[in-house]
């Protein structure tokens, strides 16, 4: 668990690092008043770096959390070999190499793809839906398949007509709005499983401050029968410390949606 940590915080500094660099270079270029081929490439390579760092994170976070392993670590090493190949393209003259140049930037655009989709499917891990929702997901994720597929074959093969390019539009519209609907949903669930696990009607036994009378209030706003003293009382419900998945009557000593271990006193045990 601290090593993936780290690798989240590595992954977050990276990418506030190659920010800082862009700008420095921006900064460089506006003084000396051009942009030559280095400091395109320069510039080229930290927003690289920043834009893989994002993407490497992306995958870390679930990863961490353990929803659908092996999607993050796959995703990591997706976007690490995408980050090598983008890299020897701005820094090597593959001109010279005329032999392998297509096929090399074929391949760098097939693996650009596998590495946005992977850490794409790991964000979508993270939505806790309740089981009515869960063929939005489904399909948003079948969608992105698809999706990476079309481009994939878009840049081997090329096809004439713009018949796949057609495709591929609708393809990543679908895309977007099973992405836009996925954390709505994530919401909406959050708000009924908080709402099914107040089964009860709690009262509390309180004393007014003003005029010692003992009455019993619900939890919420309400006021003293005697003298008509308002009180506010909120309780705090427990919750997973990773996931927010509320713990009320749970006996298991993991949180069931992300297998975190709950820690309980000895009261509990």
């Amino acid at each position: 668990m601290a090593m993936k940590s780290q690798t989240q915080r590595g992954l977050l500094f990276g990418f506030i690092g190659s920010i800082l660099c862009c700008g420095l270079v921006g900064i460089y270029c506006l003084l000396i008043g051009q942009m030559g081929s280095f400091e395109a490439r320069v510039l080229g390579t930290t927003a690289v770096i920043g834009a893989a760092s994002i993407l490497g994170l992306a995958c870390a976070i679930p990863w961490e959390r353990r929803r659908w392993h092996p999607v993050g670590p796959i995703g990591i090493f997706a976007v690490v070999i995408a980050l090598i190949l983008v890299l020897i393209a701005i820094w090597v003259d593959l001109w010279r190499l005329v032999d392998w140049d297509e096929a090399f930037y074929r391949t760098m655009g097939v693996v650009c793809v596998v590495g946005v989709a992977l850490p794409h499917v790991a964000l979508l891990s993270l939505a806790r839906l309740r089981r009515s929702y869960g063929w939005v997901r489904r399909l948003t994720i079948i969608m992105i398949v698809l999706l990476g597929s079309a481009i994939s074959y878009l840049i081997v093969v090329e096809p004439g007509g713009d018949y796949w390019a057609r495709i591929t539009g609708i393809l990543a519209i679908t895309v977007v709005c099973g992405t836009i609907a996925v954390p709505i949903l994530h919401r909406v669930s959050a708000i009924r499983t908080r709402d099914d696990v107040r089964t009860v009607v709690l009262l509390l036994s309180i004393t007014c401050p003003r005029c010692s009378m003992t009455q019993e209030l619900p939890a919420g706003r309400s006021s003293c029968a005697g003298c008509g003293l308002k009180f506010l009382i909120q309780i705090e419900e427990e919750n997973c410390p990773t996931c927010g998945y509320p713990l009320y009557r749970l006996e298991s000593s993991v949180c069931p949606e992300c297998g975190t271990p709950i820690a309980r006193g000895a009261d509990q045990a």
